[in-house]
């Protein structure tokens, strides 16, 4: 499903931000039913608590969502029938103040956006993993406002878009794509280095070096700018830094060093969905 086909494009946040702050406001609906609905606070907590569950507090510290920005997001669900405000507080010693509570259709749009996000990381893709392992049934249990109950279709699409092997499965088709193209730029990179080698190792004019590789169609950007009119463009010394050393060193330094990761993320999510399919030992 792509993202921008869901309430996620409509709520303005970026891809990451997105996930988990569809995430957080599942969450505080849940963890509000008690006291009548959740606060504008509950939703940053939570926001917050996530994210410090996947490290973005060591890998991106900046990150934070303040509460006018949450306040906007209930807005924008409410005026589209995704939620519903109240005033008051159903518990006796609780404070009052605007609380919101997820329609139905509230809960499962959030739920298909949170799910629907293409080609996460690895540490975004197993939290939505476990989120939906260990929250599918809370939230299909707390429907509030005037859907009082789902009906059977969106109870089907909560079920499907928070089904954990599914979005294992889905990670891991994410995760042999991103390690072919990985692996196919290794192998090119070196290949296409030996071969402008050998070229200019026989004198071969550079324009007709540059348009053999160029030929060899690996280049991925070449809709963008054609690798030859990039490699003819560069000075003299950077050009033959590319013709002759470039290309192998980013095999060598990025592409396998990622090849390597992504070969470890593949196998981290095959355990992953042997654990949550019945009757399948981890390998």
């Amino acid at each position: 499903m792509a993202r921008n086909s869901t309430l996620t494009a409509r709520l303005g946040y970026i891809d990451t931000q997105a996930t988990f702050v569809q995430a957080a406001l599942l969450a505080a609906h849940g963890a509000g039913a008690r006291a009548g609905g959740f606060r504008v606070s509950d939703v940053r907590f939570y926001f917050l608590l996530f994210t410090n569950w996947v490290e973005h507090d060591v890998t991106r510290p900046s990150q934070d969502i303040d509460l006018t920005q949450v306040r906007r997001t209930l807005e924008r669900l409410v005026r589209g029938g995704h939620a519903e405000a109240s005033t008051s507080a159903l518990v006796k010693g609780l404070p009052r103040g605007r609380r919101y509570v997820l329609t139905g259709e509230g809960l499962c749009s959030l739920a298909e956006g949170l799910a629907g996000r293409e080609r996460a990381p690895l540490e975004e893709a197993l939290f939505v993993v476990c989120f939906a392992a260990s929250y599918r049934d809370a939230v299909l249990s707390r429907v509030e406002g005037r859907a009082r109950a789902l009906s059977p279709a969106v109870r089907r699409r909560v079920e499907r878009a928070l089904d954990p092997l599914r979005l294992v499965k889905e990670a891991q088709r994410t995760s042999a794509a991103v390690l072919a193209d990985l692996e196919e730029r290794v192998e090119a990179g070196l290949r296409y280095e030996e071969q402008s080698r050998k070229a200019m190792a026989r004198a071969e004019p550079v324009a007709d070096v540059v348009r053999a590789l160029e030929a060899a169609g690996s280049y991925q950007l070449h809709r963008v700018r054609p690798l030859g009119e990039v490699l003819l463009a560069l000075p003299e010394d950077l050009r033959q830094f590319e013709l002759t050393e470039g290309m192998g060193l980013r095999s060598r330094l990025l592409f396998a060093p990622l090849a390597e990761r992504a070969r470890a993320e593949h196998a981290v999510l095959a355990r992953l969905e042997a654990r949550l399919t019945p009757g399948k030992a981890p390998g």
